[in-house]
């Protein structure tokens, strides 16, 4: 009798030992070395039409074409929408207002060669 308390003892211990240990490595997974408190970093996907650069690279150009007034910023904005869709109506493309893979195209943003269907997203650090 006293080897059988024992025996359910010792499992019960063993037990709470090893759910203790498994609660704890899920701890230390949900929590990333070196991070600073209410940071969080993480990376994201931008399609490259809403990237700063080739926004900012076609305000340029629209502005060097006459269609937009703005300043340069790398946002996209009503006027800046509003000179894309102008650009696009003249140059026979979809005037949706959006720079898309036709439009950066069009506008010598982005050539044929580098527009493959993995360069339609740049990485990007996002920090918090």
């Amino acid at each position: 009798m006293q080897t059988n308390i024992k025996s359910i003892f010792s499992s019960v211990i063993l037990l709470i030992a090893l759910c203790t240990g498994v609660f704890a490595q899920d701890k230390a997974a949900l929590t990333p070395a070196n991070t600073i408190p209410n940071q969080v970093t993480s990376q994201v996907k931008v399609r490259a039409e809403y990237t700063p650069a080739n926004i900012e690279k076609a305000q340029q150009i629209l502005k060097d074409k006459g269609l937009y007034k703005g300043e340069i910023t790398g946002k996209v904005d009503s006027q800046t929408k509003e000179a894309i869709k102008a650009y696009q109506q003249q140059n026979g493309l979809n005037p949706t207002g959006h720079l898309n893979k036709d439009t950066r195209q069009k506008l010598g943003i982005e050539t044929a060669t580098n527009s493959d269907k993995f360069s339609n997203f740049k990485k990007v650090k996002v920090t918090k």
